[in-house]
């Protein structure tokens, strides 16, 4: 009787299938999470993001611009107790629109209570002047609220194809304590109970924010 045999099988082709298999593993994920981005980014899907602003995807890291304070000295974001900010982007004249987003930066930040101290104000001019009714504005209502100045073409190429690039007079910002822009809320009018319930849902996001 003839014993029968088995080829054994060849070492570089089991070889070869694990190499395969490490290649294919990655790939898939990165096709995986490629696809789901897409169908989040167009509302197919819905991951359960709760927030209320509209997020700026990806992040602008805000730090990268050269901002000053009114003296002319650098403004520095990487700080050892650096805080959010809320930030209202304008010129030397800040038309209604625009003190509407400073009154409700402001009164969204008061409504913080316990967390009010990890949050700042600050509104960066784009202009290298400002107005005397705007200083004056400052001075009487926002004391508070710090003034830098910043090159408005280098913020235009900072946030130019973002969902920021606007510049639109009715939205405040929201940057975190690492300098990223992240998120910006509008006023769609200038109506006290459209800005008393966007400051709600300010307030509601930002207590998820801040820890």
């Amino acid at each position: 009787m003839t014993e029968s045999t088995v080829a054994p099988q060849s070492k570089s082709g089991g070889g070869r299938k694990v190499l395969y298999a490490i290649v294919a593993i990655p790939v898939a994920v990165l096709l995986f999470s490629t696809v789901l981005y897409y169908m989040a980014d167009n509302k197919v899907l819905n991951l359960g993001t709760v927030n209320n602003g509209t997020l700026i995807t990806p992040p602008i890291q805000l730090a990268d611009l050269p901002l000053t304070h009114s003296n002319g000295e650098a403004y520095d974001y990487h700080q050892p107790e650096s805080k959010w900010s809320f930030v209202v982007i304008g010129g030397g004249e800040c038309n209604a629109r625009c003190e509407r987003m400073l009154y409700l930066s402001r009164q969204a930040h008061h409504s913080l209570e316990r967390r009010m101290l990890q949050v700042q104000r600050l509104y960066l001019n784009y202009d290298q002047t400002i107005s005397e009714p705007l200083q004056a504005l400052f001075a009487e209502d926002y004391a508070t609220t710090e003034m830098l100045y910043v090159d408005k073409t280098k913020l235009q190429k900072l946030i130019a194809g973002s969902a920021a690039a606007d510049l639109a007079d009715n939205r405040f910002y929201v940057v975190d304590h690492n300098g990223w822009l992240m998120m910006y809320y509008s006023a769609e009018d200038l109506e006290q109970t459209t800005l008393n319930d966007l400051g709600k849902a300010v307030i509601k996001d930002m207590k998820r924010l801040i820890k």
